[in-house]
């Protein structure tokens, strides 16, 4: 049996997608957990017109500890943790059943796929993004080095012998990494690319913060040792931003050569140009299916969405390193 288990706050306008994308899958031999940590909108309303247990906590404690705690009410043998902002698609709840009854696997997690699951143009340009750091990562159906509560599932006895999330991460952050580390210390992680799912992407800034913030707690991690390879950190994003980088530096260098040193602004706007083209070559991949599915002008925008992306990651990871120690339990 699956326990479904999806940490909810404040997710009105999408709630009603994704439980009818879990009560219409095709498969019945579930649980749905659904943990309001104290919403203020409708969500709890919309919750109650589906067959789920609801659970409310009486503060706001964050979705790693609302896991554990649905974790631990829950009866089926597998775990399926989702975000109350997506949608899987049809057959995937069977996948996920037959992929640990029959082959065998200890944690699991899908695809995510297009379109968003609301057609916002951040949300397209991050899956264009993402699809391009899997491919280069090698990340393909079959073991991987991480795994992702957005859509994973993980074996109860497994899950709780690892003592779960980390409760001391409040935010949506790199707990499911750090998860991540812990399985793979006893357990193969598998990914599946016919497991899909769609992710909403409200807003640019929920983007551009959640790139500063995540890399700061990366780089102040002293658990998460284990991305080398076919993961979604790969050497192909590291490469990108160091470009971001160097033209973020050249951009400021122009205005204060023509003040400063006149005689050498030719020479930095040549290299200026010489970096873009290296970035829009780094991402030529991206670039050809931004084209064929977009067009020229969604492939400028996605051109300033990488450099913009790339520059909160790097000032996230300078950031806690200036800052010193561990930032992983901010």
């Amino acid at each position: 049996m699956l326990s479904i288990i999806a940490v909810n706050f404040n997710k009105e306008d999408v709630l009603p997608d994704f439980f009818r994308s879990v009560y219409s899958n095709g498969y019945e031999d579930f649980e749905l957990i659904f943990v309001d940590d104290c919403s203020t909108d409708g969500s709890v309303s919309i919750a109650k017109e589906f067959p789920c247990t609801i659970l409310r906590n009486t503060e706001n404690i964050g979705p790693a500890a609302g896991r554990n705690i649905a974790a631990r009410r829950a009866v089926g043998d597998v775990l399926v943790f989702t975000d109350t902002d997506i949608t899987i698609d049809e057959g995937g709840l069977e996948r996920i059943a037959c992929s640990f009854s029959e082959k065998g696997v200890k944690a699991l997690f899908g695809k995510l796929e297009f379109p968003p699951l609301r057609n916002t143009a951040i949300g397209r340009y991050w899956l264009f993004e993402e699809h391009e750091v899997c491919h280069y990562g090698g990340v393909k159906t079959g073991p991987v080095n991480c795994w992702s509560s957005t859509m994973g599932a993980v074996d109860k006895e497994l899950f709780l012998e690892i003592g779960g999330f980390n409760e001391t991460y409040k935010g949506a952050d790199i707990e499911d990494h750090e998860l991540a580390a812990k399985i793979l210390q006893r357990e193969e992680v598998f990914y599946d690319e016919e497991l899909t799912f769609h992710h909403h992407y409200p807003d640019t800034w929920l983007v551009l913060r959640k790139m500063f913030t995540r890399s700061a707690m990366f780089a102040g991690s002293d658990s998460i040792r284990v991305y080398k390879d076919r993961s979604w950190v790969s050497g192909h994003r590291n490469i990108g931003f160091l470009l971001s980088a160097l033209t973020a530096a050249l951009l400021i260098a122009i205005p204060a050569s023509i003040f400063l040193l006149p005689s050498i602004t030719l020479y930095v706007s040549i290299l200026l140009a010489v970096s873009i083209a290296m970035k829009i070559l780094h991402h030529r991949r991206m670039f050809r299916n931004v084209m064929k599915r977009e067009g020229l002008a969604f492939a400028g925008y996605c051109l300033i969405m990488l450099y913009s992306t790339s520059l909160f990651a790097m000032a996230g990871f300078l950031w806690s390193k200036l800052k010193g120690g561990s930032t992983e339990h901010d």
